[in-house]
């Protein structure tokens, strides 16, 4: 077992991801393409755990199915002429790939058997079972797992639970299309994660099936229309969810290339969750169209101050762990308050939280949730880390290249308080390259008293922003100078493209270091006496621009300390 400490995240990150395609779209993608009759590349297909084992089994099954791991490409068609008649299908903790296969094991005909891991054969698969029970098929649940006889069926009507998944239900519809009386199905209860049916009736339509999803009732017609000889999963918004999360902690800005907007994809909405989260205060947040969520929500619920409320998770339940609990116990390691309810947690957040050694049970979005709390919170370890490759093979190299492409940060802060002191310490403790923006000013222009002297402050705060334009450049750290902040296209400048660490000095301090200073004057007093009015002017504008404030008071030590660690 593979256990990984997570170091922090100093600085926040900045750069732009090629995320995994989405095994949502990937796995419906490949189940369709099967069924079609012609052969099809599927595009986008990472091979993650769960897209293997829906490979393999389609295998298994007969079909042609073959992934290339290096470009993410399979390639799917009909079933062999010299194709098996019996075979067992193993799909781990692969929730997705049982139900499908299960669905194509039914009418594809042999004696199957589909099983998998210890927890997958303790989900729920009754609601799919009973349903191909009242279309006619012989299946049973064994010791192994489920026994599918199958055979060529004619479809019709049945009922399906969809209260616990909405996975029975797509699992039924993705194979209507290969009946001659095609499929009605009405749906029992409320359906958990109508979005994700919602994809699966989306992703039909591209293969030229018609398809209905209204209501309480799913129909399937017999029949492809024009089916695509290529497809494309997109990239994973589930996968960008982690990232999402990170970036709303730290001020980071991670971006994937490969996203589609509008996909279809349910968590393509958590960013507007998490703009609610912004602000102190109390929350509720359904988590019933974005389960996958959960867990991300969970660890932000924790760091942010005033009470969070996450409902509608009870199918959360009966994922590849009991989520709810699972994460209810890591976070409370951790030291968060919270509280357990039958459909999710209240998290009373702000406390003080800290490392502690995580067992994600196998669980991928528990390892890769609390990985992006330990990018805030020192000392976390994951156990078990490779889980990720369910759903997200690279998610640790990802994260590491995270932490490589740093944000500009810039120091601001008066005259005298220690900007370049602290910003060489800062460097190289981060390992990065320092620049001093008024020695930058100085080496293109010469001494700044004597180009103010000739040219006057207003020039002098023009040519600055461009030298601060030049140097904001990725990784670096900067000590700016103390009146940078009055051009507001300086101030753009800092807000769009670095992290802003506010070095902030008491006036007494600053007096006595710029008494003996050479600078001139910025009012035409002394320069030790105009800091008062100086300060009163500008700490607004450091305020409104800092992600993170240091006492300048501190020894050196203490204050790269400071810098290094999120304001809270």
């Amino acid at each position: 077992m593979t256990k990984r400490e997570v170091p922090q995240l100093a600085f926040p990150g900045e750069l732009t991801l090629e995320l995994p395609g989405s095994k949502s779209e990937a796995n419906r993608m490949l189940v369709l393409a099967a069924l079609s009759g012609r052969e099809v590349r599927v595009c986008g297909a990472t091979p993650s755990d769960d897209v293997q084992h829906l490979v393999r089994g389609l295998d298994a099954l007969g079909f042609r199915a073959e992934l290339d791991a290096s470009s993410g490409v399979a390639l799917v068609g009909p079933r062999r002429a010299s194709a098996p008649q019996r075979g067992e299908l193993y799909c781990g903790n692969a929730g997705t790939a049982t139900r499908f296969l299960t669905s194509v094991a039914a009418i594809t005909p042999g004696e199957w058997t589909i099983t998998g891991d210890a927890r997958m054969q303790s989900r729920p698969m009754r609601p799919l079972l009973d349903a191909w029970r009242a279309l006619g098929a012989d299946v049973a649940q064994t010791e192994r797992g489920w026994r599918v006889l199958g055979e060529h069926r004619e479809g019709g009507t049945a009922v399906v639970d969809g209260s616990v998944s909405s996975q029975f239900l797509s699992a039924l519809m993705l194979v209507g299309a290969s009946l001659p009386r095609g499929l009605d199905l009405q749906i029992a209860g409320a359906l958990a994660s109508r979005s994700y049916a919602e994809l699966t009736a989306a992703l039909m339509r591209s293969f030229g099936i018609q398809v209905q999803l209204s209501g309480d009732r799913a129909t399937v017609a017999h029949g492809y229309g024009d089916v695509p000889g290529e497809v494309r999963a997109g990239g994973d918004w589930s996968a960008m969810g982690a990232w999402s999360c990170l970036n709303h902690l730290t001020a980071s800005r991670i971006q994937a290339g490969n996203l589609t907007p509008q996909s279809g994809q349910a968590d393509e909405a958590l960013q507007a969750v998490l703009d609610t989260l912004r602000d102190a205060g109390a929350r509720t947040i359904d988590v019933s169209s974005m389960p996958d969520q959960f867990l991300n929500l969970a660890c932000v619920a924790a760091l942010r101050p005033g009470d969070t409320r996450l409902v509608g998770a009870e199918n959360v339940r009966v994922k590849e762990c009991d989520r709810v609990d699972v994460a209810a116990r890591e976070l409370r390691r951790c030291g968060a308050d919270l509280d357990v309810h039958a459909d999710g947690l209240t998290i009373r957040g702000g406390a003080p939280l800290r490392g502690a050694v995580i067992d994600p049970e196998g669980d991928h979005r528990v390892a890769m949730a609390l990985a992006i709390l330990g990018s805030v919170v020192s000392g976390v370890e994951v156990l078990d880390a490779d889980c990720v490759t369910k759903s997200y093979p690279s998610f640790w190299d990802d994260l590491a290249l995270v932490r490589r492409r740093r944000r500009p940060v810039a120091i601001v802060g008066m005259r005298g308080a220690g900007k370049t002191t602290l910003g060489r310490a800062l460097a190289a403790a981060v390992d990065a390259p320092f620049v001093d923006l008024d020695a930058a000013f100085e080496e293109q222009h010469g001494p700044i008293a004597a180009f103010v002297e000739r040219h006057g402050w207003p020039t002098f705060r023009q040519v600055e922003t461009d030298v601060l334009d030049a140097s904001l450049q990725r990784g670096v750290v900067v000590a700016t100078g103390g009146g940078v902040v009055e051009r507001p296209e300086s101030r753009r400048l800092l807000t769009e493209r670095a992290c802003v660490v506010y070095l902030e000095a008491p006036a007494a301090l600053l007096r006595d270091r710029v008494a003996e200073s050479d600078r001139p004057s910025l009012t035409g007093r002394p320069v030790a006496e105009e800091v008062d009015d100086v300060l009163l002017q500008r700490e607004p504008l450091y305020w409104a621009l800092a992600h993170r404030t240091v006492d300048a008071t501190l020894p050196l030590e203490g204050q790269v300390g400071q810098a290094m660690r999120r304001r809270r």
